[in-house]
């Protein structure tokens, strides 16, 4: 009785070791648990990196890394350059922040503002009546114009001290001219179904203060 038992569990011993073995055998060839990458057609790149006049910010300028190059120089609005975000450095404490959640969206243009009245995106530095250069004042908010579906543009308001921002104006078809119409509001004239409007913006509270259409026939 006692050797028809041994027999019994050298016999299950046995079955157990050849099944481990199948096991240790096969299990390389098991099926791999997928991981999560980002899309490998698209990677990014610093397309430049500008001093943000009066400020201690450096502006860093993320753009697609095949795009990078297309244009000799690069400038507001990207040219060639397929910008899809801006990052804010603080030279003195390192700290940065990113002005879009992602790097999914196209930049179609960047514009930025001192808190100054009459004060456009690209006026050249003003002379006075000796001759000599009239000091420019130092950059105070943004205003960035992202590409949205269907052709559209959203556009990004934000303050530089602050850090505070909003896309104020949503699906339009595009924006003609910028200028600061006093030190905390700024205007735009914009498009938006084939009519033409003027829009203002107190960039403190972050809000559209006036809201006008613009006769064009």
């Amino acid at each position: 009785m006692a050797v028809r038992f041994l027999a019994v569990v050298g016999g299950l011993a046995i079955l157990w070791a050849l099944g481990e073995t199948a096991n240790f055998v096969l299990a390389p060839h098991a099926p791999q648990a997928k991981i999560a990458a980002r899309d490998p057609k698209q990677s990014f790149a610093v397309a430049g990196v500008t001093a943000l006049r009066g400020t201690n910010l450096d502006e860093i300028v993320i753009a697609t890394e095949s795009s990078i190059g297309r244009s000799e120089a690069y400038s507001s609005g990207g040219g060639g350059t397929d910008e899809r975000n801006v990052i804010l450095l603080d030279r003195a404490s390192g700290a940065s922040r990113k002005l879009l959640p992602d790097n999914s969206r196209r930049i179609l243009d960047r514009e930025y503002l001192p808190g100054a009245a009459g004060e456009v995106p690209d006026e050249t530095a003003q002379v006075v009546a000796d001759g000599a250069k009239k000091p420019e004042p130092p950059f105070a908010y943004y205003v960035f114009s992202v590409r949205a579906a269907d052709d559209k543009q959203d556009v990004l308001v934000g303050d530089l001290a602050t850090g505070r921002q909003a896309f104020l104006l949503t699906g339009i078809d595009g924006v003609d001219k910028v200028w600061m119409q006093s030190p905390t509001r700024v205007a735009l004239l914009m498009r938006q179904g084939r009519k033409l409007f003027y829009r203002a913006i107190e960039i403190p509270q972050l809000k559209v203060v006036v809201a006008r259409p613009v006769e064009i026939d």
